[in-house]
């Protein structure tokens, strides 16, 4: 590649449609990096008030509200911008998070908010108090299991221009830009502060769930779009249900096991922008089994030996990348910067994140290549992206004389304009940049998450190099021993050159659980190094092979150290995923010593004790005390087992899995299950999969057979890329079911596509058997037909992940760490991951509430009509392969609509994303009443029922001679119907009725996308004998005022046309039932003046005739 000179920043060139500078596409890194910052000289912020640095960091522990609504825990939370200092080298971060407000039930410090000291207000005009000031990753909530966690919710970022992101958006990102009104709107976009909560890995309603059409906007904001269309508040909690009150109210179920959870933003078209801001916070679910292994006690049957083995809660350890901004470089490699807290001046301490998208290739240049490129640009690729709406344009930097360090084109790709990925220099933990911890020669438990946006991290600890640098400032050792990039005599045969010295190899990590709770059996896992399948007769060449503590973004890890053995030591927590993953950018990996990459738009060598280094996490230092006993790992494996005389850590806390496979025969004390690839496995050939499921004990039951869902991951350009500009992309999809062809046939649907993941929701998995009608149990096989190793994030329920296999048949368990349920997963390229579901709706009795259907335009961006975007390269099909012409946007009935995506947000943002459509069965109708009426012949029966749900699609009503059937459907009707009438002309004979409601779930309109119908339980069956009476239909709707002197009004419905009249019964402080009054034929009200003060009174309502009396009403009830 030619030498490049950069353009200086006085001759760049703005663009005229948006203000801001032309990016020097091939002569300048258009990259950041952080100021040089000192290793390991802040403490980590820890957990509550008492764990506060010498910044004023810690993770405020959120105060629950048990009264407001009981039997919950109830918070109000607010997102606000604030600043917070980051590091010792660094001014104030500007930020944006979340924090909990003030309430009289929690007043807490009750500190006034403010923002650039102007106190923030709430949708009232009301100061807006914290419990506690803003912190970053706070506030965390504990919660416990099968305690409902509810929470308001209340955006209270700035509005106006004061609003905007400190961060580059770039409008042309799905949900960023234009609303369906289009220029007709002003202002035209969705603004840029929009926000919601989603809780990452809670089985909740969809409601609550967080999805990105769930957002909201502050109060008072100007703009026709202030909230998403998919926002719906929690039915039984206080809100004005104003879509301009900046408030939306959320409920929790917490039905299910210990886990670390976190909640954050997922806001469309700026998800990656708000959680890179700051808008990620912790949440613990505990419970009673994790608590007696904490406790030493047994009230669960897991811990008979009282023993406490597990070491508290744990401290949480939130690992990010971020880069910062230095004002004194900025401008030299990234001369277009135009953002952050004063936008057109760049303020070292603020964040930054990418916004040019530098080109891979150069077609002038010798090469071909672009030195400062660093994704691929579809014009210039094979197959070039000839479809694509804004292809290349003359360069205004070209010069025929300096060819060809100028091309003459360039993309046409905006400023600024999202980025492939966004890998940063600088490693937070818990928002500390480079900080160390102090820890006692003991077993700790540590809960980690990777919330970076999109780095992975292969976490080990090494003893510090004690013969290296050591810190001026602190006196501690700051590098890791390396051994030489060559052989070297007592280094193990399997142990990569140019990484850490496995002499100095720290503690072990004792992994005890994941994301989707505790695992089968804790999981002992060394320190190991990075290493590549680079055997190139396998398929999969070039994948991760051997790593030690590997996390996704996304990924959990519930661990244990015991540094017992290392008192008086200095420990590293080391890093060296690559980046992208698994095939490696050089100028993402920094390191101590890394050469000097400036002539790529990397960064200098990095020196010792200071960053940008993403290899040296985290400084432990262990004191030089008396060390605790060793930590006693065969107890804790001993309590993880089941036994004939004690319950499993698994067993006792999990839904029972899905294939067994031997690594479970520990967990349901069982020695058969299967160890053959044939049974526990799916392979490479097999689509379907029989095998035999075992029940709650673990005893193996007869064979099932079930389909496998063959679906599609593609993220290679060429094959998938964005439409408009030939950026990079990558997309979910499907593979076309086999077929007589031998070519690997993929489909693939951007977001806004007609839904082709439908789910049956199933309440009582323990109840339902597996391979039942109504179990909702599935196997989906993705394939990944790309380059880059994706999390795939399922909202609402975790998997099973049985097992991978490269596209050459080479069988791949999961690794035993990643056993159990899940709900993030590490999706390899040229491999088949295979995952087994079966979700679990939360019960009738885990919510007090009716939940509707989520109905919305498949676009909601786009007008109702308008003709949708087709994907790449070549346009719709259906999921059998069929060519669509075109699909033009309507409303679909998506069910309890939840999302799973790729969780690295760079990827999930360029449209690696779908729609899951659940398929919820409607409440029955019930109270159904016949009503015969008409001459002799003209008889016509009256139904009458009470519809009981509001996800239902329409009523079938059915007939019979006979109790028992065969029943012959009369009618469907529209949702929401109460009534229906046959007319039988002359009834001879008696017949017999019922009623069941229905819930048609996808895309009904276009032909070919699949559509699940799911029913009720029928209603009560009603008898019609010729000329008899029929009971009247029950009244419903019923109300009870309190009136002035001792009086309480009572109104209600009357739904029968036979009717007698009507039954008043009361029922006082709880009491039984009695008649306190009748009401006349066609009567609606009724006032009881014979009542006491101090007394509760509960009224019920029947009608009457001469057949007798129908069903009750609803209950009424008032305090006097």
């Amino acid at each position: 590649m030619q030498t490049k000179k950069s353009i200086n920043q006085a001759a760049l060139v703005p663009d005229p449609a948006t203000g801001y500078l032309i990016p020097d596409y091939f002569g300048t890194a258009n990259w950041a990096f952080s100021p040089p910052l000192r290793k390991f000289v802040d403490a980590m912020a820890g957990l509550g008030q008492g764990s506060t640095n010498a910044l004023g960091q810690y993770i405020p522990i959120a105060a629950p509200d048990t009264t407001t609504y009981p039997g919950s825990d109830y918070y109000e939370i607010a997102v606000v911008e604030f600043k917070e200092q980051m590091h010792s080298d660094l001014p104030p971060t500007t930020l944006r998070g979340y924090v909990q407000l003030s309430t009289t039930a929690v007043p807490g410090a009750h500190v006034a908010l403010t923002h650039k000291g102007v106190p923030i207000l709430k949708g009232d005009g009301t100061q807006a108090y914290g419990v506690d000031a803003p912190h970053y990753m706070g506030p965390a909530i504990i919660a416990t299991r099968d305690v409902p966690v509810r929470i308001k919710f209340y955006n209270l970022l700035p509005t106006g221009a004061e609003g905007n992101l400190f961060l580059p958006v770039d409008t042309t990102v799905m949900g960023a830009g234009h609303g369906p009104l289009g220029h007709d709107a002003m202002p035209m976009d969705y603004t840029q502060n929009r926000a919601n909560i989603h809780l990452h890995g809670n089985n909740t309603i969809w409601i609550s769930d967080g999805t990105p059409h769930q957002w909201i906007t502050p109060a008072g904001e100007d703009t026709p779009y202030p909230q998403g269309v998919s926002v719906v508040n929690v039915p039984d909690m206080e809100d004005a249900d104003d879509p301009r009150d900046g408030i939306q109210t959320l409920y929790y179920t917490n039905a299910q096991c210990a886990r670390l959870m976190f909640y954050h933003d997922h806001s469309y078209g700026i998800t990656r922008l708000n959680v890179y801001a700051g808008e990620a916070a912790a949440y613990l679910l505990t419970d009673k089994v994790e608590q007696d292994l904490t406790n030493g006690t047994n009230t669960t049957g897991v811990n008979p030996g009282l023993q406490k083995l597990l070491p508290e809660l744990g401290i949480p350890l939130v690992i990010q990348d971020k880069t910062f901004v230095d004002a004194n470089t900025i401008l030299s490699t990234d001369p277009t910067w135009a953002w952050g807290t004063t936008a057109g001046t760049p303020n070292t301490g603020d964040l930054w994140y990418p916004h040019v998208y530098s080109p891979a290739q150069n077609p002038w240049d010798p090469s071909g290549a672009n030195a400062f490129g660093r994704w691929m640009y579809g014009p210039w690729f094979w197959p070039p992206t000839t479809n694509i709406e804004h292809g290349p344009v003359p360069n205004p930097y070209y010069n025929p004389v300096n060819a060809p360090e100028q091309p003459p084109m360039m993309p046409a790709t905006p400023n600024p304009s999202m980025p492939g990925e966004a890998f940063m220099d600088t490693p937070l933990v818990n928002g500390t940049a480079y900080p160390y911890l102090q820890v006692e020669p003991k077993a700790y438990r540590f809960r980690i998450l990777n919330a970076a946006d999109d780095r992975f991290f292969n976490l080990q600890m090494y003893v510090a190099d004690p013969s290296g640098y050591i810190s001026p400032d602190t006196g501690y050792a700051t590098e890791v021993k390396m051994v030489p990039a060559c052989g070297t005599p007592g280094i193990p045969a399997d142990w990569p050159s140019g990484v850490p010295d496995p002499a100095l190899k720290g503690p072990d990590w004792i992994q005890i659980g994941t994301e989707g709770g505790f695992l089968p059996a804790p999981v002992v896992i060394p320190s190991q190094p990075i290493t590549w399948n680079l055997n190139a007769t396998n398929f999969n060449f070039g994948n991760v092979d051997q790593h030690s503590l590997l996390l996704g973004a996304a990924e959990r890890a519930d661990v244990i150290v015991d540094f017992s053995k290392y008192a008086g030591k200095t420990l590293i927590l080391y890093n060296d995923a690559p980046a992208a993953f698994p095939a490696a950018d050089p100028r993402y990996d920094y390191y101590t010593g890394n050469p000097d990459q400036t002539a790529e738009g990397g960064v200098p060598s990095t020196q010792p004790g200071y960053g940008p280094n993403t290899r040296t996490i985290m400084q432990i230092r262990v004191a030089a005390s008396a060390p605790a006993p060793a930590y006693d790992i065969p107890a804790l494996e001993a309590a993880f087992s089941k036994t004939d005389t004690k319950r499993g850590v698994f067993e006792a806390t999990h839904d029972r899995i899905i294939i067994p496979q031997a690594a479970y025969n520990s967990a349901y004390n069982v020695n058969n299950l299967p160890t053959d690839a044939a049974s526990a496995y799916v392979q490479l050939q097999e689509f379907s999969k029989t095998f035999r499921p075992i029940d709650a004990s673990g005893i193996l039951q007869p064979p099932v057979t079930l389909q496998i869902e063959p679906k599609a991951l593609q993220d290679e350009m060429g094959e998938v890329y964005d439409t408009g500009y030939g950026r990079m992309s990558g997309m979910l999809g499907l593979e076309f079911p086999v077929s007589s062809s031998n070519l690997n046939q993929f489909v693939v649907y951007g977001y806004a596509s007609p839904p082709v993941e439908i789910i049956r929701g199933t309440a009582n998995l323990n109840a339902t058997p597996i391979g039942s009608l109504d179990d909702g149990t599935q196997i989906w096989k993705i394939t990944h037909n790309g380059v880059d190793t994706h999390t795939i994030h399922t909202h609402l329920f975790s998997a099973q992940l049985i097992n991978r296999v490269a596209w050459d048949g080479a069988m791949l368990p999961p690794d035993p760490n990643e056993l159990g349920w899940k709900e993030t997963f590490r999706v390899n390229p040229l491999e088949h991951t295979i995952i087994a579901l079966r979700p679990n709706i939360p019960a009738p009795e885990q919510v007090p509430f009716e939940v509707p259907n989520s109905v919305r335009l498949i676009d909601p961006t786009m007008p109702e009509g308008a003709v949708l975007t087709p994907p790449p390269p070549v346009g719709w099909f259906d999921p059998l392969g069929n060519p669509i012409n075109q699909i033009t946007n309507h409303y679909v009935n998506f069910g309890w609509e939840y999302v799973y995506h790729c969780h690295i947000l760079a990827h999930e943002e360029m449209d690696m994303m779908h729609a899951m459509a659940f398929a919820v069965p409607p409440k029955a109708p019930s109270s159904l009443a016949a009503n015969l009426t008409g001459s002799f012949f003209n008889k016509r029966v009256v139904l009458t029922w009470t519809d009981n749900s509001t996800n239902e699609t329409n009523f079938t009503v059915q007939r019979a001679a006979s109790s028992s059937g065969p029943w012959t459907t009369l009618a469907t009707l529209p949702a929401d119907s109460t009534s229906y009438t046959d007319s039988i002309g002359i009834m001879i004979k008696t017949y017999y009725y019922r009623v069941v409601a229905s819930n048609t779930v996808g895309d009904t309109a276009t032909p070919g996308f699949p559509t699940m119908t799911v029913d009720s339980g029928f209603s009560n069956v009603v008898k019609v004998i010729p000329n008899q009476v029929q009971p009247p239909a029950a009244p419903s709707n019923l109300t009870a005022i309190r009136l002035s002197g001792l009086r309480v009004r009572l109104t209600w419905r009357d739904n029968a046309n036979n009717e007698t009249g009507f039954v008043i019964e009361r029922s006082d402080n709880g009491g039984a039932y009695i008649v306190i009054g009748l009401g006349f034929l066609g009567s609606v009200s009724f006032t009881d003046r014979f009542v006491l003060p101090g007394h509760k009174y509960t009224y019920r309502i029947a009608a009457v005739n001469t057949a007798g009396m129908s069903a009750y009403s609803n209950t009424a009830t008032v305090n006097m």
